[in-house]
């Protein structure tokens, strides 16, 4: 491909450890910063509950998961000359493609995740505490719709053309798992709460009615890529559906790989935690990615105290 164009791809949010991203956005210069500006527009310390808390998906990991996404886009496109046409993000990234491609100022995307978090844990508390998404790796989907036949399930997302997100009840999860592996295929992340599904249309609601009404989103300045359908998001009411709808809709990763190859992309910037997307196969045939994780930052620390001891 000749002069072939850049996007920005953010993860989504797999199991994060609290301490490791406070550590990142006290180390990166560009995170102070906006660790900074967040902690200005919540009002209270990050930091201080970060230190805290261990693996749970908390609105203080959110938060720190998103600004460690941008401050490593900022760091990589700077260090990569990457000049992105595109933007986009699997699942929770899509957050931070929001902030990227300019829809939401960083004030406004900090206090939109804090409340976000705040009235899904609220919900959760009390509603489909009996639902769970399992990631299924190495299942073809004509092998998936065997394994799930007797089980009722939704179809959450489809990250690659073996690699799935399957919401279920957990009393039946066992029996799925078992399955999986008796076929050959490998059994990933358990997330709990569930996600990306129609039976949570009631958190939609009131997602819709207590949070997204009070933020007023602009139009991009880089068209922000849907991962439900890989259609750009050009205006600010279609960057807040895309968050909203998220809540219900399915991930459907291999449009958002199409739309940006049709976009000329032939660079992606995979910025943020990530422990999925650099391993599938589809997006590694289409593209040269170039990864920007918080360890690539932290490792020189680790190395320089193990010479000085």
């Amino acid at each position: 491909m000749d002069n072939p164009a850049d996007a920005v791809l953010f993860p989504g949010m797999g199991p994060a450890r609290a301490a490791e991203l406070g550590r990142f956005l006290v180390v990166d210069p560009r995170a102070r910063r906006l660790l900074g500006v967040a902690e200005r527009a919540l009002g209270r310390s990050l930091l201080d509950p970060l230190a805290r808390e261990g693996e749970e998906y908390t609105e203080h990991t959110q938060i720190a998961f998103v600004l460690a996404s941008l401050a490593l886009a900022e760091r990589a496109e700077a260090e990569h000359g990457l000049t992105p046409v595109a933007v986009g993000g699997a699942s929770f990234g899509q957050r931070a493609a929001v902030g990227r491609g300019g829809a939401l100022a960083l004030d406004e995307l900090v206090r939109l995740v804090d409340a976000v978090a705040r009235v899904e844990r609220a919900y959760f508390t009390t509603a489909h505490q009996d639902l769970v998404s399992q990631f299924v790796y190495r299942t073809p989907e004509p092998a998936l719709d065997g394994l799930l036949d007797g089980i009722g399930h939704e179809r959450s997302g489809r990250f690659d053309d073996e690699v799935h997100l399957v919401t279920l009840r957990e009393s039946a999860l066992d029996d799925f798992v078992r399955r999986v592996r008796a076929a050959g295929g490998y059994a990933l992340t358990t997330m709990r709460p569930a996600a990306h599904a129609r039976a949570l249309g009631g958190l939609r609601d009131r997602l819709a009615q207590e949070v997204f009404g009070r933020f007023g989103f602009s139009d991009p300045v880089l068209p922000i890529v849907s991962d439900q359908d890989g259609e750009p998001v050009r205006t600010g009411d279609e960057a807040a559906s895309l968050l909203l709808e998220s809540t219900v809709d399915a991930v459907r990763l291999p449009e958002l790989v199409h739309r940006f190859a049709r976009l000329g992309v032939g660079r992606v910037l995979v910025a943020g935690p990530d422990h999925l997307l650099h391993r599938l196969p589809g997006l590694n045939a289409a593209f040269t990615l170039v990864r920007a994780d918080v360890k690539d930052v932290l490792k020189p620390r680790r190395r320089a105290r193990a010479v000085a001891a």
